[in-house]
């Protein structure tokens, strides 16, 4: 499949972020905030929609190094506080430094709790979506 529904991309990047908890908060942060997985630029540069070989499983495998450099190259157009999320789920995932100050004064309580949740969760703590952000898509 080509051009998956917002839909089966969630649940395929869900699948192959599965097992490792920064991935798994990353994504989530990028899910729960609604704009990346949507965003045309972001799926051209970032995401690679496959199909797993034995298990038929379809996984959205994000490059983030190629989302770094698109970003900072300007080609994938956004707000402040989209690029703020995208370069919070970058550093959680990839290990990319982000400057947590100006990173966070940027943010909405939404999305502050958001990235509250997503470092819970990189820490263990699988159930911090629960509480955060309870009308936020699942």
């Amino acid at each position: 499949m080509t051009n998956p529904t917002p839909n089966e991309l969630t649940e395929a990047a869900r699948a192959w972020a599965r097992g490792s908890y920064a991935l798994e908060a990353a994504v989530e942060l990028l899910i729960r905030h609604g704009v990346w997985l949507t965003h045309r630029e972001f799926r051209r540069y970032a995401i690679d929609y496959v199909t797993a070989t034995y298990t038929r499983v379809p996984y959205a495998v994000i490059d983030w190094q190629a989302a770094h450099i698109a970003l900072n190259r300007g080609c994938m157009p956004c707000s402040g506080s989209e690029a703020a999320i995208l370069r919070i789920a970058l550093s959680l995932a990839d290990g990319l430094p982000v400057e947590l100050g100006p990173a966070i004064t940027g943010l909405d309580t939404a999305n502050l709790g958001r990235v509250l949740a997503a470092i819970a969760h990189a820490s263990g703590n699988r159930v911090a979506w629960l509480t955060a952000n309870q009308g936020d898509p699942a």
